[in-house]
């Protein structure tokens, strides 16, 4: 090969790094293939292989261009490109042998970059992929350097100092460019990847959700956040009964002129949702409004997105706790939350009707099924499974639940018994990071109830978890699982482990609240968080503006970055020594005429400043005596720190003098 070794060995370097990023998640057979023609590579840079046929190189790309069409099954997946951008990106190995060819790797690893924050925008990724950048410079510096220029760490050196000069660029343009929304959306096949709540319930699917400790969302309130039992993270209505599964089905909307009764506290928070397999967003009940993109308030009282999240999304919302509906119910909608299914659950219709006979009024019927979950059932994250008719298993045979066996069949039982009910999925509880002043949801916190309707008062919360398993509601779902040894098992098990490990969990909780802050300031800086932050300092500066104070603040960096590039050859030019003694005329102040300093030695200067000030004379004569010894007597005791520390000791004391002796 016709290419420096030391620039082919960067090259290699700055593609792993560009490549690390998706080893997990490219297809193994891929990642091996990517593995094997790097070791291929190496050893041609060492010598002891040729550069292999055209044909082969050919044949490669042909490959697996058919591997990936047949692991995706299409092209038209987004995954699909980006594997072949990569197998391309390293198959070019298999033709190196010229500098254009090593230039032509390094410019598509800027692409390849650029696919990184397709699948991950997290701190530790930007890091990657700017050490990654780093190294890809450094080749380019390697590639074309002088052989001096290029030995060792210096390409490095060098392409870490680039990149240093271009961060203020960097941070301008981040802060103060016009944020634009998309023009369009890249579809992710991510849904089989992404844990969390479904539009449809069956018993059991909750149970299997808590066992993962994938973090769902996080939120931080304006001020002291609610206590556990009041944080009910409201995601999903599920109203109607399809094939034995509660799903959202079509509810009937509500009446416009429902009278909401508000009280005076109202909590504002913001909540930071990760990737979400249902367009909806969890909220606290009521949502009184909702800040962000293409979310809308349903009738229904649930937060709704147009779209699925599939990346790390921030909202800003209120809430009200204890909102009242002063409203009834029209007949439509009384209709569709008493409608069961015929002949499905017979023991449980007869006990609702049962019930309604017994009990005059919905309130006594809804305390009546309590008390009796409360006497005779068990929460239990291992029920066992159903059978049959599945509400009539679990309240007449196993009485043996989670959330969902509770909430299902309480909402079974209060239409039976007249009352208007339904379903709710969401999340309860959350863990609080005193690190990052947040309360953090995850996974294993899914959870279901009811609500019932009640005249005068409107929907109202219902969780029969809260009175068989309080613990559950009241510390959140780690108590719970405490009492559960060997129930729980996987990630979240693990999770709650770990908090029996001191500082190693304590160090968690920091490093993940250090990722909240990058998701909160960096990844969501959108263009109402840039106004909001750039108003604070400008008032009444307008969308408008941007484009302008943008453009002014790049070119006053540019300017400034330019200036110190200028200058530096001339400080570059100066000598040690130099530098050293016009420091020290810096500090005469016009005592020693311009070209009498000019054309005096040191010595000639420090009497002439004796005789004008002796006393700020004094204060330089341990630099003057340092550094003729050093000039003129050779003095190896005397090292160049020591008079560089001499001279700011000089500046800085005397600074001090004339301010005093000025004041």
């Amino acid at each position: 090969m016709t290419v420096k070794r030391s620039a082919l060995l960067w090259m290699l370097a700055s593609q792993g790094l560009m490549l690390a990023p998706h080893g997990l998640r490219m297809p193994v057979w891929m990642a091996l293939g990517c593995l094997a023609i790097g070791a291929f590579t190496l050893a041609r840079i060492q010598g002891h292989v040729k550069l292999p046929s055209k044909w082969v190189a050919i044949a490669a790309v042909f490959l697996g261009w058919g591997l990936l069409w047949q692991e995706y099954g299409s092209p038209m997946a987004v995954e699909f490109w980006v594997d072949l951008l990569l197998f391309m990106y390293t198959a070019k190995l298999l033709e190196l042998d010229s500098k254009r060819d090593v230039s032509q790797i390094m410019l598509l690893s800027f692409f390849v970059a650029m696919t990184h924050f397709l699948f991950d925008e997290s701190m530790l990724q930007t890091i990657m992929t700017f050490s990654g950048l780093v190294m890809v410079m450094a080749t380019l510096i390697a590639l074309h350097a002088s052989a001096t220029q290029a030995q060792g760490r210096q390409p490095l050196k060098l392409a870490g100092l680039a990149f240093l000069q271009a961060v203020p660029l960097l941070v301008i343009l981040f802060v103060f460019f016009p944020r634009l929304s998309p023009f369009w959306t890249i579809p992710l096949e991510r849904e089989t990847a992404v844990t969390g709540l479904s539009d449809r319930l069956m018993l059991g699917d909750i149970h299997t959700l808590v066992q993962s400790d994938a973090l769902a969302f996080r939120v931080n309130f304006n001020a002291q956040p609610p206590a556990s039992r009041d944080l009910y993270w409201r995601t999903l209505v599920l109203s109607e009964i399809s094939d034995g599964s509660w799903v959202v089905g079509s509810p009937p909307a509500p009446r416009p002129n429902t009278k909401i009764l508000i009280p005076n506290e109202v909590i504002d928070y913001e909540l930071l949702s990760q990737s979400m397999r249902v367009p909806f967003i969890p909220s606290l009940d009521r949502v009184l409004s909702v800040e962000g993109d293409s979310v809308s308030l349903d009738p229904l009282g649930f937060v709704r997105s147009k779209r699925v999240l599939q990346t790390v999304s921030q909202f800003q919302m209120q809430s009200a706790l204890n909102a009242l509906d002063a409203a009834d119910l029209s007949k439509v909608e009384r209709t569709a939350y008493l409608a069961l299914p015929a002949r499905t659950n017979p023991l449980a219709q007869a006990y609702g009707a049962a019930l309604a006979e017994r009990h005059p009024t919905p309130e006594a019927r809804i305390q009546a099924v309590l008390a009796w979950y409360f006497d005779d059932f068990t929460y239990t994250l291992n029920p066992g499974p159903s059978e049959g008719d599945s509400i009539d298993h679990f309240l007449f045979e196993a009485q043996r639940g989670f959330c969902e066996h509770f909430a299902a069949s309480f909402t079974w039982v209060m239409r039976a018994a007249g009352v208007p009910a339904r379903v709710v999925l969401g999340y309860q509880g959350g863990a609080y990071n005193p690190s990052g002043n947040y309360i953090e949801v995850r996974q294993f916190d899914a959870h279901a109830w009811s609500e019932v309707w009640v005249q005068g008062e409107g929907w109202r919360r219902v969780d029969p978890t809260a009175f068989v398993a309080p613990e559950r509601i009241e510390a959140g779902m780690g108590a719970a699982a405490a009492g559960m040894d060997g129930l729980m098992t996987g990630k979240a098990w693990e999770y709650f482990q770990m908090q029996s490990l001191g500082w190693l969990f304590d160090l968690q909780l920091q490093l993940q609240a250090l990722g909240h802050l990058w998701d909160r300031i960096i990844v969501n800086y959108d263009q109402a968080q840039q106004l909001r932050w750039l108003t604070t300092v400008w008032p009444g500066l307008e969308l408008k503006d941007l484009a302008p104070l943008a453009l002014a603040a790049f070119l006053l960096g540019l300017a400034v970055i330019t200036a110190g590039l200028v200058a530096s050859p001339f400080r570059r030019g100066l000598s040690r020594e130099a530098r050293w003694y016009r420091g020290y005329l810096n500090c005469l102040d016009g005592v020693v005429p311009d070209q009498m300093s000019r054309g005096s030695g040191i010595a000639r200067c420090q009497e002439i400043w004796q005789s004008a000030r002796p006393t700020e004379a004094a204060l330089a004569s341990d630099f003057v005596e340092k550094f003729e010894s050093l000039l003129y007597q050779e003095d190896q005791s005397v090292t160049p720190s020591s008079i560089s520390k001499a001279l700011l000791v000089l500046k800085v004391k005397l600074a001090w003098m004339r301010f005093t002796a000025w004041r």
